[in-house]
């Protein structure tokens, strides 16, 4: 079962509940309680549904119902009616009445009051009221039926209904139980006169005559109104979760059942012969006397065990009340207390740590009597919490302690309430100083970092990881056409996104704060001004350490991304004509060349066409750079190795070359200027073309091989040209050569700063180390340029 709430009874008073009044014992007290409210709605249904079964006996002319058995007298109409009704009103009293449910409660008390006093005066005046025939005229058959009640029952309907009327107002619960308690035991008595017989030649054996069925409602009525209110007076005593309650619970049951039950099995041994009357007498007293011992016997053990749980429980208390000493005495919070008079009575170490060591002088003094420079504004917020019964909290007051030593102070002042009047207060105490001092050097900082984030040189903006912008310098103002304050945790940095570029800038300020290391820390977009106009903007963004947000600089750069595509087309035009200038040198060659191929044939001479030839294969290697330059998208350098291949191909085909003349290629990936492939290709083609032409004469097979490579030293290299043919003859000296194509070679090696070697061993070999040329400014801007 829950716990029932505390707000059904009445407040806990002193008796009611043990000293250790802890959660688990008022749980149990509470859940008693409860259980004492079941058994008083419990009782009121007994008694309407015997109540009912009674009428019906009267209705259906069923003796049994009524309670006439075993020579048992039956329960009257008259009584049988004033039980429902009571009934009822128990029963109603044991919920939450409104102010009609309650009306009907006292009209029902005072109906079972007044029927029972009229039924008492016509017994005692011996004038006949009309009392029996009262209900009867409503009964099947009801000619010489007497409906009145007896007179023991008359006496117990007034007590019944004015305990009821007190109920239903609250008035005097002591009485109300009082009154109760001799309706039980009236009851009682009439019960008692079954089972132990009367006599009708005395006057008090005639009065307690009363019906069996009805002695029982009334012990059940009885119990249902002492079970209404088990928290007050009386039935609050037996409830009590001390150890007198406890005893009443368990002496009152078993005194009323053993005195009762015990006197009737004596009486009943003596009516079977079993024992003399006198004997039965002190048989009877024993036997009683032996169960109460036991019975008490019992109950100290139980107590005794109670006992031992408080003692348990006492320790506990101490162990718990010298943990919270320790604990208010250990924390670093001050706390004083004062008490109903505001007299300061109690200060932990934690407030003389915080006030100094003279505070403890101010112990017993008048909170509100305590000099300003010592409390500060703090007495008026004493004053308050004293008036209003509130807990009231202050920040960083600014005092004194005796010392003289100034701090700012936060806390509660909590009053403490008995009855619903103020008994003192409890004061925390939290030094704010060190925070006070941390708040004016983070004000001094963010003024500091305030000035630099708005003399940055930029627009300069912070965005949140919803890309609402929380900070925005006045350059924004500038770029984007809105103020500060229109900016500032209203707008989101993608309003001033080109829609084309959002997707690519939200996925990089999604990316900056899963900490991906490839996102770019500045990239350009596109922006928006509040006019629409399109800006060209360089972004610089970085995560501000252990934050979501992002500090963006914007850098308009749109002036910049004008001239630079204003070169960009200007060096593209450049660019066409210098392709345009190769591809017509190169044509030009091609028809230097066509020419000097037709004015070969004009001539017998061989030697002179031998000389336009070679003269022709110049200008073709020549032509072939200008030729690669336009073809490639930088004209400023040529593939060497493709240069080279191109270059033998064609000197191969130009001198119809026999088909086992193989050429071998050594080259590296290198790119060469033009100002170091023109010599290099002529030197080349000289070589090249002496070793097809004298060679291989009269032979079938031979090789040219042709290598180029990289020395350590940069911009140095390796160039083998070699044959193995004839050779050159022993008594030629190279260099001092009369061959055009020689002088040629050795001009053409020293214009690449080289050295050149031949080598005459099995075919002819020539080596020569040269150098990359660097470009040369060969026109100097005229005065007019500048």
């Amino acid at each position: 079962m829950s716990n029932p709430i505390r707000g059904e009874f009445e407040p806990l008073k002193p008796d009611q509940v043990p000293l250790e009044d802890d959660k688990e014992q008022h749980s149990i007290y509470l859940n008693r309680l409860s259980h004492f409210k079941i058994y008083s709605r419990s009782c009121a249904l007994l008694v309407i549904i015997l109540g009912i079964i009674s009428a019906m006996g009267w209705f259906l002319n069923i003796p049994v119902l009524r309670g006439e058995f075993m020579g048992f007298p039956g329960t009257k109409f008259n009584s049988t009616l004033i039980f429902i009704m009571a009934g009822v009103c128990l029963y109603l009293l044991n919920r939450r009445l409104t102010s009609n449910l309650l009306s009907v409660t006292r009209i029902l008390a005072a109906l079972v009051t007044i029927l029972g006093a009229l039924t008492l005066l016509e017994y005692a005046t011996g004038v006949n009221i009309g009392m029996n025939q009262l209900f009867s005229s409503i009964l099947p058959g009801s000619a010489g039926v007497l409906g009145k009640s007896r007179s023991l029952g008359a006496l117990n309907f007034v007590l019944v209904g004015i305990a009821l009327l007190m109920a239903s107002y609250k008035y005097k619960p002591h009485l109300m139980q009082f009154l109760t308690f001799i309706v039980g035991f009236l009851g009682l008595l009439g019960l008692s006169s079954y089972f132990y017989g009367v006599s009708s030649s005395f006057l008090l054996d005639l009065m307690v005559q009363m019906a069996f069925l009805s002695s029982l409602i009334h012990i059940f009525l009885s119990v249902g109104i002492l079970c209404l209110y088990p928290d007050q007076s009386y039935m609050g005593r037996i409830t009590a979760q001390n150890s007198g309650g406890y005893m009443a619970r368990r002496l009152l049951p078993a005194a009323l059942v053993a005195v009762f039950i015990l006197d009737l099995l004596i009486t009943r041994g003596h009516q079977l012969k079993m024992y003399s009357e006198h004997f039965g007498n002190v048989f009877g007293i024993m036997v009683t006397l032996a169960f109460l011992t036991a019975t008490i016997i019992w109950t100290a053990n139980i107590l005794n065990g109670m006992d031992r749980e408080r003692q348990k429980s006492n320790l506990k208390r101490l162990e718990l009340k010298e943990f919270y000493e320790n604990l208010v005495e250990g924390i670093n919070e001050g706390i004083w207390v004062t008490d109903r008079d505001d007299h300061l009575y109690f200060m932990n170490r934690g407030m003389v740590e915080i006030a100094g060591g003279k505070t403890r002088n101010l112990e017993g003094l008048n909170v509100l009597d305590l000099p300003d420079e010592y409390v500060g504004g703090l007495k008026d917020y004493y004053r308050k919490a004293k008036e209003t019964m509130q807990p009231v909290y202050y920040d960083s007051l600014c005092v004194s302690n005796p010392e003289g030593k100034r701090s700012y102070q936060s806390g509660w002042i909590i009053p403490r309430l008995n009855n619903g009047h103020f008994n003192g207060a409890i004061c925390t105490v939290i030094d704010q100083t060190e925070r006070k001092k941390a708040e004016e050097a983070l004000l001094k900082s963010e003024t500091f970092y305030r000035a630099i984030f708005e003399n940055t040189g930029t627009a300069t903006i912070i965005v949140g990881v919803d890309t609402i912008i929380s900070m925005a310098n006045k350059r924004c103002e500038a770029l984007s056409g809105y103020t500060v304050e229109e900016i500032e945790n209203k707008l989101s940095f993608m309003d001033f996104v080109h829609p084309e570029d959002q997707q690519r800038i939200l996925e990089y300020h999604k990316m900056r704060r899963s900490g991906d290391v490839n996102i770019p820390d500045e990239y350009e977009f596109r922006l928006l001004d509040k006019d629409g106009e399109e800006r060209q903007i360089m972004l610089y963004a970085s995560l501000i350490p252990s934050t979501t947000d992002s500090v963006v600089s914007l850098l308009d750069i749109t002036q910049r991304k004008t001239a630079e595509n204003e070169v960009k087309r200007s060096l593209n035009e450049k660019e066409l004509l210098l392709r345009e200038i190769h591809h017509r040198v190169k044509n030009n060659m091609q028809i230097i060349s066509s020419l000097l191929n037709l004015q070969r044939s004009y001539i017998h001479d061989e030697e002179a066409a031998n000389i336009l030839q070679e003269s022709q294969g110049r200008v073709k290697s020549m032509a072939l750079i200008h030729e690669k330059l336009y073809q490639t998208s930088d004209l400023a350098r040529i593939n060497v190795e493709e240069y080279i291949q191109s270059l033998t191909m064609n000197l191969f085909h130009s001198y119809t070359v026999n088909p086992g003349i193989k050429l071998s290629m050594d080259v590296s990936d290198l790119y060469f200027n033009i100002d170091t492939a023109v010599p290099l290709g002529l030197i080349i083609n000289e070589l090249v073309s002496n070793s097809l032409k004298y060679a291989f004469k009269d032979r079938d097979e031979g090789e040219i091989r042709i290598s180029l490579l990289e020395t350590a030293e940069p911009g140095k290299y390796l160039l083998l040209i070699r044959d193995d043919g004839t050779g050159f003859p022993h008594e030629l000296d190279f260099a001092e050569s009369h061959s055009l194509g020689l002088q040629l070679v050795n001009t053409l090696v020293n214009q690449l700063d080289g050295e050149i070697e031949m080598i005459t061993n099995g075919g002819t070999t020539f080596n020569m180390i040269i150098h990359e040329q660097k470009y040369k400014e060969r026109v100097k801007p005229s005065s007019d340029d500048n």
